[in-house]
């Protein structure tokens, strides 16, 4: 079964319908292969636009992999869908977590589709390339720390490419720093830090899979300079995420490509 495309997002504006609905898929299979890839999925991009356009599976490839990228591409719509929405809420990021995280777990401890119940940790080489151990907030300051993610979330109003980019990656940081899930922080940053990106009119910004080990990096860097990042209960005083921000620019330039390809495409029409 092919996973069915709805609500259409800005940057598709005044493209004839089937143009539309090719670039909407090139982005959407992009974005669900590297961020899943990102996560360790075996599929390659060829094989997600395959399954998701398909319906089929890639023989010799697990089914929890085929199952990611189907959930990912569902919460891509989920997405679409906010759109029109004045804010965002805890229960649409809850969706958007159901929708993601395939696997069900029966765990008490491992909620699906609520905040984390117990502490997450990480290991990691510091800047001085020393290993590490670091611990995630807390749990129970996690409902007080998202609050303050929603309120920047929703205030963010981008205007311009600058801006909108700025917007994507200080969500996307502050959200993988609080670390909010037991599971699936990272899908869900690349997720939702691109909703003020896709309401200014801008195709999705997507980390590409290539990049995992400076982007990876680029974010621990960012967190070991947070102390006492387990007990963190103001996202106030927190450093500006400057190199994260430079790092994301770079991230627009595939979707950034197709748009450009789509609107020649339709410019030649007429020619």
């Amino acid at each position: 079964m092919t996973t069915e495309l709805s609500a259409k997002p800005n940057f598709l504006d005044g493209l004839d319908e089937g143009l539309r609905d090719s670039l909407r898929r090139s982005i959407r299979d992009l974005w669900s292969h590297h961020s899943t890839a990102l996560e360790g999925n075996s599929l390659t991009l060829g094989d997600t636009q395959f399954v998701l356009s398909e319906g089929l599976t890639v023989s010799g490839k697990p089914l929890k992999d085929h199952n990611e990228v189907h959930g990912h591409a569902r919460a891509i719509e989920l997405i679409y869908a906010m759109l029109d929405k004045n804010e965002l809420t805890e229960d649409d990021l809850f969706l958007l977590h159901k929708a993601i995280i395939t696997e069900r777990i029966m765990d008490i401890y491992k909620p699906i589709g609520a905040w984390k119940a117990e502490a997450n940790y990480t290991n990691f080489v510091s800047r001085a390339g020393k290993p590490g151990l670091r611990e995630y907030p807390v749990p129970l300051t996690t409902p007080q720390l998202m609050r303050q993610w929603f309120d920047a979330c929703n205030r963010a109003k981008p205007s311009t490419r600058d801006e909108a980019c700025r917007s994507y990656a200080e969500l996307h940081i502050l959200l993988v720093t609080i670390h909010p899930f037991f599971d699936g922080n990272g899908r869900m940053a690349r997720l939702v830090a691109n909703i003020p990106v896709l309401k200014a009119g801008f195709p999705p910004i997507v980390v590409p899979t290539e990049d995992r080990k400076r982007y990876l990096e680029t974010i621990s860097a960012y967190q070991e300079s947070i102390a006492n990042l387990a007990g963190l209960t103001d996202l106030g005083g927190l450093p500006a995420p400057d190199a994260f921000v430079t790092l994301c620019a770079d991230y627009w330039s595939e979707t950034m490509r197709l748009v450009e390809t789509a609107r020649q495409m339709q410019n030649e029409k007429f020619v």
